[in-house]
This record gives structure tokens, C-alpha cells and sequence, in this order.
């Protein structure tokens, strides 16, 4: 893997080449949820992806074995060190993706113009936090969570070997609980409705975080967007779907291209 300096640490990161014809292939950027790590999380997706398209798949800050991160996670603050990379890596007018908090993550490079993307997807995410939005202001604890007896053992293990005994216990699991509206995402359906790039919203009908109701926001007030609602499927989606999610973004990445 290769590494980046941040303010805060270090951004390890993977550059997966293009496998197609293409002379002159985009970079697609490849964002995960907060908890996880790039290739746990978009690696099912790769192959098919890279069929395309240049991929550059980031360690958040924090998360795997990516050292140091903002106070708190911020993401506002991650967002700007996500966009150093890109730009570092010819990224920044490429496109974009992220799932969960890296969706919310890729919105804010959108909105604060850190990065200038050709287009943006968006699986299973939200534009706000705050309770009035959520519909429930507990939904997200990590319990809620509908995986595997054994899905937090199996994520602890995504980080600890690259830290220590015990560090997404006591760091990462922790931050998540402590993140509200005003250290995660708190946008408005207006400020969506100031974006100009092509939006493709991937969604569960059964999310049990995120509504569907929010991603039948967006696409309202989004001006270039399609949106996909997946029958039966909850949180997370490309750990439940990746064959779909994959198939879903590159059939709306031909379209644009």
C-alpha cells in the first residue's frame, strides 16, 4: 500500500490500475464506512470497477492501517484530508463513491468544493444526522446493526493488527458513539439542490439507519439524480449486495461517460 501525510497521521491507501481498453482511463475514488476499512468494504466491487476505470481506495483516517486521525473523527476534517489525497493523486476531477459515513464523507467534498467530481453514487447514506431528519435519534448505535453474531470480533480484527490490543474498542467503536449531526453531516435538501453533478443513490428498503423516506429526499432535490431502492435489503449494502451495487454503478457510469 501506499502512504500519504496528514496533519493527523497517515492515509494508507491502494491504486488499483485499470483493467480495460481505455487509453485514457478516470480515477474512480472509493470511500467506506466508518468502522471498516477500503478493500473489506468495496472489495467485491473491484474487479468489475476496474474494468473502467483507475481506482483509488483510501484507509480512512483512523481505520485500518491508516495512523492517526482528526479529534473526534470529524468529518469535516477527514473530508479535507481525503481531498489532499485525491488532489495528490490526480483524483480530484475524477468520480466518486462512498457507503455510509464514507457517502456522507464524499457530500462533503461535494459541498465544501474540496473536489470537483464528474459524478458521485451513494449507497446507503444519509445528508443529516440530526434526529428531525433520522426519524429516531438512537438509530445510530452500532447494536442496531443487522449482521452476524460475531460482525464487531470480525471488524475489531481490521484494525487492532495495525495498532493495538483493544484499539477499535477504545478508539474507533467509541468515536462512532460519541458522533452527532454537527461532528458527522448536517446538510440540507437545499444545499443538494445547489449540486450540478450526476447523483446515483443506492438504498436497502429495510435500512435500518437511514430510512428509505431520506433517499426519496435527496433524489427529489438533487437536480441530476437517479436512485435505486433495493427490495428487502437493509444497512450497508455493498456487504449484502456488492454483485448489485456493482452492477447498479456501472451501469449509471456508462450512461455518464
Amino acid at each position: 500500500m501506499a502512504e500519504f501525510a496528514t496533519a493527523t497521521g497517515t492515509i494508507y491507501y491502494e491504486v488499483i490500475a485499470h483493467t480495460g481498453d481505455h487509453p485514457q482511463p478516470q480515477t474512480l475514488t472509493l470511500l467506506h464506512n466508518f468502522m471498516s476499512t477500503g478493500r473489506s468494504a468495496w472489495g467485491p466491487l473491484l474487479e468489475k470497477l476496474a474494468h473502467r476505470f483507475r481506482l483509488l481506495l483510501p484507509d480512512l483516517p483512523g481505520h485500518g492501517r491508516s495512523q492517526g486521525y482528526p479529534p473526534g473523527f470529524h468529518y469535516g476534517a477527514i473530508a479535507q484530508q481525503v481531498a489532499d489525497l485525491m488532489v495528490a493523486e490526480g483524483a480530484a476531477t475524477g468520480h466518486l463513491a462512498g457507503c455510509s459515513a464514507g457517502g456522507m464523507i464524499a457530500q462533503l467534498l461535494v459541498h465544501q468544493r474540496l473536489v470537483q467530481p464528474a459524478s458521485l453514487t451513494l449507497v446507503s447514506t444519509t445528508y443529516s444526522t440530526a434526529p428531525q431528519v433520522m426519524g429516531q435519534s438512537q438509530s445510530l448505535k452500532p447494536e442496531n446493526f443487522q449482521a452476524g453474531r460475531r460482525w464487531m470480533a470480525a471488524t475489531a480484527q481490521l484494525h487492532d493488527p495495525h495498532h493495538y490490543p483493544g484499539y477499535y474498542a477504545e478508539v474507533v467503536l467509541a468515536q462512532f458513539r460519541q458522533l452527532e449531526p454537527a461532528t458527522s453531516i448536517d446538510l440540507t435538501l437545499a444545499d443538494l439542490h445547489t449540486w450540478r453533478l450526476p447523483v446515483c443513490l443506492i438504498h436497502g428498503a429495510e435500512d435500518e439507519f437511514f430510512p428509505p423516506v431520506i433517499v426519496e429526499q435527496m433524489a427529489a432535490a438533487l437536480p441530476n439524480a437517479e436512485w435505486h431502492l433495493l427490495p428487502g435489503q437493509p444497512h450497508a449494502l455493498i456487504f449484502r449486495q456488492p454483485w448489485k451495487v456493482a452492477e447498479l454503478m456501472a451501469t449509471f457510469l456508462d450512461r455518464i461517460t
